[in-house]
């Protein structure tokens, strides 16, 4: 595997960083509809017209205003992090369902980033030894 340099990866991390700290924003934005007495009525609304709770749409509506998001800003994080200097459709919808994620995708995507660098590093410990 090729080394891969201190500065990839400080601004690989400055990138994810950005980008939690946006889908954060738009997490908390949301949460302002999501929590109103209004909303609630709606969901059990639609609860009620689907026969259970089978319609869920808040994570729906968090994909569509992240990619709508994205697209708008032209923000492609996979471009970004691989130094790519035009963004792709698909690459574009990824990011949105990055943000989408909300806290709790972010706090995913770091435990498993940090097992992947303890993987590599146990793996280059191994190699040169």
């Amino acid at each position: 595997m090729p080394e891969i340099s201190q500065d990839y990866w400080e601004n690989f991390v400055a990138i994810i960083m950005a980008f939690a700290v946006l889908a954060l924003i738009i997490e908390r934005a949301l949460y302002q509809i999501f929590d109103t007495k209004l909303w609630k009525k709606i969901e059990k609304s639609l609860d009620r017209q689907a026969g259970g709770d089978y319609l869920d749409l808040k994570p729906w509506i968090s994909v569509i205003v992240s990619i709508i998001i994205v697209y708008r800003l032209n923000l492609d994080m996979v471009a970004m992090i691989y130094e790519v200097n035009h963004s792709h459709n698909i690459s574009l919808i990824v990011t949105g369902l990055f943000l989408a994620g909300g806290s709790t995708g972010i706090y995913k995507f770091f435990k498993r980033a940090r097992k992947l660098k303890e993987n590599i590093t146990e793996e280059t410990a191994v190699g040169s030894g």
